[in-house]
């Protein structure tokens, strides 16, 4: 039985929607301003990841990039209060590894001869040690099975 005070997910999804579709306009405009002021060498290793409590959040892919942005921080952000008055204190700086996708290299299967099986078989036959004579006939075996 369905309550009064009830709402379908679809309407949560609508009334929500336009916010975070104007919030996402803000940080991409926010994103270009910053970049704009940002050195190119730097602005190319940067995002704007937040606005939060007067607090510039930006990502960048290693501690190097960091250290130079934390450099290029305080003139930033009186660049932002004085452009565009922006009310904000401070920046903080997330380090944000990229992510690299990695495929396995799928290598041949090695074949082995049907000539080298039977010198493997040939040499096991001459061979005293018991351990490595079964070893060679397995190994010369495998040459069969191709």
């Amino acid at each position: 039985m369905r309550q009064k005070n009830t709402v379908s997910c679809c309407q949560i999804l609508d009334n929500a929607k336009l916010p975070l579709l104007e919030r996402a306009r803000k940080l991409q405009r926010l994103e270009q301003a910053v970049l704009g002021l940002l050195p190119d060498n730097v602005a190319a290793h940067c995002k704007v990841m937040n606005l939060k409590n007067e607090i510039l959040i930006l990502a960048v892919p290693s501690s190097a990039w960091a250290a130079r942005l934390r450099f290029a921080g305080p003139e930033l952000v009186k660049q932002l209060k004085g452009r565009f008055a922006l009310n904000l204190r401070t920046i903080q700086i997330h380090i944000q590894p990229e992510t690299l996708d990695i495929q396995s290299i799928r290598r041949p299967q090695l074949k082995l001869s049907l000539t080298s099986g039977t010198l493997l078989a040939q040499t096991a036959q001459t061979v005293n040690h018991p351990a490595l004579r079964e070893a060679l006939y397995r190994l010369a075996a495998k040459a069969r099975e191709y």
